[in-house]
């Protein structure tokens, strides 16, 4: 089953250290780029996320967002600075034995200083529950991939079932207007050989190579086959999305082939339908991986 390249998910972690939010999106690409967005503590782990996800998504747009909220037993103790706080009171006497300043510094004071205070760096994020987590992140992703993907599915097989219709209708009526445009050609090369010395035997040979060019049985036979493979494609697990494009261009090949040989507006007009539903194939093709 074809996946969609498009999706969001979003979770959320306990664990005896704190909770984790996680966030991830795929979007439409032509390749797998992959955007890790970690708290500044945990960035060593990004790679081995990046890998989990290249196991589990092939091609598209991933951005994914950790976010670390660490329980208050686990949070990191305050420190004061006492250099900082040293340089402070020791500027505050200069100023007041050089200037003749009046004032104290005060408790009040200190507190509002906010390089005087800091806190050990206490946050980074248990690996287990990182891992854990954000495989779990990106198996939601890829159920919402897969949700999306079985509705393109459903859209794409309608479509290529459109297109064989149409297909059919062009061979059960092919014969026909092949046999309709000999004749008409016939009738005119009898009434050009008989006012004329033109060689009737030579004629008809032109004809029979003229009319083999006009024929169009081998593209829907072609056409007919890309169906078919167009739909065996679309069963598989693997992802499709390339397969499909170039399986779509020999289809657009076929189908203009189709209109430009044939001299019927019956057919013309089926051709011209079946060029639109390959056109709107495309597009939805653009969305799956």
């Amino acid at each position: 089953m074809p996946k969609s390249m498009t999706g969001f998910a979003k979770l959320e972690a306990e664990s005896p250290e704190g909770k984790l939010y996680g966030e991830a999106r795929a979007l439409n690409s032509r390749y797998l780029e992959i955007s890790i967005k970690l708290p500044r503590a945990d960035s060593l782990y990004e790679q081995k996320l990046r890998d989990l996800v290249k196991r589990h998504i092939k091609r598209g747009k991933v951005d994914a967002t950790i976010k670390w909220e660490r329980s208050n037993e686990q949070a990191g103790a305050q420190k004061v600075n006492e250099n900082v706080l040293a340089q402070y009171v020791e500027t505050a006497k200069t100023l007041k034995e050089k200037y003749g300043l009046k004032g104290d510094l005060t408790i009040d004071n200190i507190f509002s200083f906010k390089d005087i205070f800091s806190y050990e760096e206490n946050n980074n994020i248990n690996e287990d529950v990182l891992m854990q987590s954000f495989e779990k992140l990106i198996a939601q992703l890829n159920q919402e991939r897969e949700k999306e993907g079985d509705l393109i599915r459903k859209d794409l097989t309608a479509r290529a079932d459109a297109v064989a219709s149409n297909i059919a209708a062009i061979e059960e009526r092919w014969p026909l207007t092949i046999k309709m445009l000999e004749n008409r050609l016939r009738e005119k090369i009898t009434e050009m050989t008989a006012a004329s010395s033109i060689d009737e035997a030579r004629v008809l040979q032109e004809l029979a190579i003229y009319m083999e060019r006009l024929d169009i049985a081998e593209e829907i036979v072609r056409l007919k086959g890309h169906i078919e493979n167009f739909r065996d494609t679309l069963s598989s697990d693997d992802p499709v999305g390339r397969k499909l494009d170039f399986i779509i261009q020999e289809m657009v090949r076929e189908s203009n082939t189709i209109g430009s040989k044939a001299n019927d507006l019956f057919i013309n007009e089926r051709a011209i339908q079946i060029k639109v539903e390959i056109e709107k194939i495309r597009e939805q093709v653009q969305n799956v991986e």
